[in-house]
């Protein structure tokens, strides 16, 4: 019987996606299949997702707390063979955002139960769940308590994490609407300090977890990193694998020799065109340095929050601003960051801030950058340093999670390096290493183009990813 992959998310690109969840998922998508692997996905049926052709008569009504809602399971195949699920509930998915509402947990408690309803009335054959973060954890747990004992279970109930410093926790009355034994809201279950933690259910219910790095799945050990939960993981190892698969990112979509959004293409053996985006984007943001390509570009591509690091950049903005470059920030986050960074922008001429979601500027920023700024309090993975690498950009990161992984810098062999690390969340210490990146591209351009070179020559595609998650897959760690 052929084997299939459930992958339940809140999102997956590109049919929604507000960060690297999405990006996983929807690689994972459409990648699997190519491997001979039968792939369907669940997704909430946001006005985005909806915009796409489904169709379908399937649809239940649910008991949910003290009261019953209806929920439709539209569904939308494509000639890969692939199916896409959609989860249908005006009231809790029809909104502008994806997340940041108050009723958040309430909101993905009914995702889980909807989509564990579905797989009991009507999923049939062989199957391997593939849960990610918080967001689906619960149907983890459902699996376990209540799957049916006349069919046959899943082989495998997988669950990624995608970032431990977001759990779904609320008040433990909502433990109500979950509809598990009252024995699993107890401290070593569900309960969190007299909350719920909905990211526990899919710790202790999975077979198999695994992690967006292979650093992150070691830090998530440790009280730093932990959230609260390193106990809980500490303990959850010694019973089953925890496993870190660096993300890929695909290679189709960020490919600077064939990438219809830049000015001009170019490859590791042609970097006149990078100069030529480069061109483009100073004339475009920054009108007086237009005449100096050579002027060193350090952009920022990111959320702007805590976690992005943005602090540090803030701490020293002036003498930041003072050193020999241009800065440009593109990104959306915290309201205090933004205000802070468009207020700069008007006193400093080589500072530049676009404060929106922008994928198409996205690519023209990487393809124009010399140096990415990615000085991150904690990273689980990241893409935008492995994005950037393509695009022959520098990335300039803190070691921590998959930022350690995936950026290589040796200071007694330079030249094997592909970008510049830096050890402390520290904003001096960022200075310095942007200071010393800084150095090597106007004083050694010949190891600063061997750099880039081996940056460009960073294999992270997805299908290395991916074989790694078939070989989670099919219990060969």
């Amino acid at each position: 019987m052929e084997l299939e992959v459930l992958l339940v998310a809140s999102e997956a690109y590109p049919y929604v996606k507000s960060g690297g969840m999405g990006d996983v998922v929807g690689a994972l998508f459409k990648y699997l299949p190519r491997y001979g692997v039968k792939t369907k996905l669940f997704l909430p049926g946001y006005p985005q997702v909806l915009a796409y052709p489904f169709s379908g008569d399937k649809e239940l009504t649910v008991s949910f707390g003290d009261h019953e809602a209806r929920v439709w399971f539209p569904e939308l195949r494509d000639k890969d063979g692939r199916s896409i699920v959609a989860i249908v509930n005006d009231h809790f998915f029809k909104r502008e955002k994806l997340y940041d509402y108050p009723d958040d947990v309430e909101r993905f408690i009914f995702f889980s139960r909807a989509v564990f309803e579905y797989l009991v009335r009507w999923q049939g054959g062989d199957f391997i769940l593939h849960c990610n973060d918080w967001q689906s954890a619960l149907l983890c747990a459902y699996m376990d308590r209540y799957w049916p004992p006349y069919r046959p279970r899943p082989q495998k109930v997988v669950f990624t994490i995608h970032n431990f410093a977001y759990q779904g926790i609320a008040r433990g009355e909502l433990f109500r609407l979950v509809n598990l034994p009252g024995q699993l809201f107890t401290h070593e279950y569900l309960e969190f300090y007299g909350n719920i933690n909905l990211m526990k259910a899919g710790l202790l219910f999975s077979h198999l977890i695994t992690t967006v790095s292979p650093t992150y799945a070691r830090e998530i050990r440790s009280p730093e990193f932990g959230e609260g939960l390193d106990g809980l993981v500490r303990a959850v190892s010694r019973k089953k694998r925890i496993v870190g698969i660096v993300n890929g990112i695909d290679a189709e979509v960020y490919n600077p020799a064939t990438d219809p959004l830049l000015v001009q293409n170019y490859g590791v053996e042609n970097l006149d065109g990078k100069r030529k985006n480069k061109e483009a984007f100073l004339q475009r943001f920054f009108p007086n340095y237009q005449g100096n390509p050579d002027q060193p570009l350090i952009v920022f591509v990111s959320r702007l929050v805590r976690q992005k690091g943005v602090d540090l950049v803030l701490e020293k903005l002036e003498e930041l601003v003072a050193l020999p470059a241009l800065f440009f920030f593109l990104g959306t986050g915290e309201e205090r960051y933004e205000r802070a960074l468009r207020e700069a922008s008007m006193k400093h001429p080589n500072l530049a801030v676009e404060i929106r979601f922008d994928e198409d500027l996205a690519h023209l920023v990487y393809a124009a950058a010399d140096m990415l700024l990615l000085p991150s309090l904690f990273e689980p993975c990241g893409i935008s340093q492995m994005i950037a690498m393509r695009y022959g950009a520098l990335p300039i990161v803190r070691k921590t999670g998959g930022l350690i992984d995936t950026v290589i810098d040796y200071p007694f062999h330079p030249s094997l390096s592909n970008g510049f690390q830096f050890e402390g969340f520290a904003s001096q210490e960022l200075l310095q290493v942007i200071r010393r990146s800084l150095a090597v591209y106007t004083e050694n351009r010949a190891l600063w183009e061997t750099m880039v070179v081996n940056a460009m020559r960073s294999d992270f595609s997805w299908e290395k990813a991916v074989e790694k998650y078939l070989k989670a897959y099919r219990d060969e760690y």
